[in-house]
């Protein structure tokens, strides 16, 4: 599918634009009705050369392969899916359906119910073994009346150890300095391996500045009794 004529992506926060996505290249058709997510940095869009650096091609392959491991298991465990039209292995392209906007830039307006829904998908995930932490707004999509999560690439299952630090490249310089004060503060090491669970605690906590309190408080009590049943 040729999408060289296609637009990037960008969220807009009220005082200028931002990248929608920091790991792979999002482009968009003319008429907003298909999503191309290029493993690949287009460095028109990923301008910073240091920040490029640092993802090598394997890295990116891992991502994608993550991208479509989880976006698997989500569809088979009936959890709502953006529907994937083409995909391209080799060049690490995904095309999916899209509906013009993620839901940073829809607007909570447009689904009243969503505080609910965000939680009925956070469980529906973990029934499934995933624990994803690409969380913020642009990772969802409303439609019909439905909240569809997406960003599949920075999800883990039950099984698996992370290292932090691995992972850490994945969100804004800003934040990430943030975010190495903050676990550390609760005395978490960059460069050891802490199960998904644990972490998913984290990942809440990360969004605090992006959903009501009491949103994220509801999840980090779900989060609790999972850590406890784990």
């Amino acid at each position: 599918m040729d999408f060289s004529n296609w637009n990037y992506l960008y969220n807009w926060d009220g005082k200028q634009w931002h990248r929608a996505n920091l790991v792979y290249t999002p482009y968009v058709s003319s008429d907003k009705k298909t999503l191309c997510m290029s493993f690949n940095r287009d460095r028109n869009y990923h301008t910073n050369d240091q920040e490029n650096d640092v993802w090598s091609q394997e890295l990116l392959t891992e991502r994608f392969l993550r991208e479509m491991k989880f976006y698997g298991i989500a569809s088979k465990n009936n959890i709502p899916t953006l529907k994937i039209i083409d995909t391209d292995e080799i060049k690490r392209h995904i095309f999916l359906e899209w509906y013009g906007e993620d839901f940073f830039m829809q607007g909570n307006e447009v689904l009243p119910n969503w505080k609910e829904q965000w939680l009925q998908r956070i469980n529906e995930m973990w029934a499934a073994n995933i624990y994803k932490f690409s969380l913020h707004p642009n990772s969802w999509v409303a439609h019909d009346g439905v909240l569809i999560p997406f960003n599949w690439f920075f999800s883990f299952d039950k099984n698996e150890t992370i290292i932090i630090k691995d992972f850490l490249i994945q969100i804004s310089s800003e934040r990430q300095e943030k975010m190495q004060e903050f676990l550390k503060s609760l005395g978490f090491d960059m460069d050891s391996s802490y199960d998904p669970v644990i972490l998913q605690a984290l990942a809440f906590n990360s969004f605090r500045a992006n959903y009501p309190e009491e949103l994220i408080n509801e999840a980090l009590k779900r989060n609790a009794l999972l850590q406890q049943n784990s």
